[in-house]
């Protein structure tokens, strides 16, 4: 499990991954595609960069060498392992960085941040109170991914849109 979130702006093989869409162009595109926070320079350093889940599932390759976007089932062994979802979110979540005290203990060293998202239409929403991850299984037209809440100790499992930014 990476320690902080992605901000790869090249596939595995040096390919660019298409960035700064207008909010059209992101809610019409079926090709894989990041954005940063508000397209802001202080976002991308707290939180990392948005991917739709077509850069995901691209053949060439979301993260660097030897290392995957998890799949469903690795989510649900990680959540289980930390004692269930109802109490992984509170283990996961950074010490820092979620409003209204939703910071967490970061005892397991994932170091959630709330990261927000930007959802199918172009809009940016949440950052400060969620944080949403892909994995890298598909179900009819959407994904399943993972999500952290700043009033909750649970983890939620979810399943979204692909052109959702997460």
């Amino acid at each position: 499990w990476f320690a902080e979130n992605l901000r790869s702006e090249n596939y595995e093989n040096g390919d660019a991954i298409p960035s700064g869409l207008s909010d059209g162009d992101w809610s019409s595109t079926f090709s894989g595609a990041t954005a940063v926070y508000d397209e802001s320079a202080s976002n991308l350093e707290t939180y990392g960069r948005l991917y739709n889940w077509y850069a995901v599932a691209d053949a060439r390759g979301l993260c660097p060498s030897g290392w995957h976007v998890p799949t469903d089932g690795e989510w649900t062994v990680m959540t289980d392992f930390l004692g269930g979802e109802s109490v992984a979110g509170g283990q996961m979540k950074t010490t820092y960085g979620w409003n209204d005290g939703g910071n967490g203990t970061n005892s397991s060293g994932f170091s959630g941040l709330p990261g927000g998202s930007r959802y199918s239409n172009g809009d940016f929403l949440n950052a400060g109170y969620f944080g949403y991850w892909w994995s890298s299984s598909p179900g009819g037209t959407g994904a399943w991914g993972r999500s952290l809440y700043y009033d909750y100790e649970n983890v939620t499992r979810y399943y979204d849109f692909q052109r959702n930014g997460f």
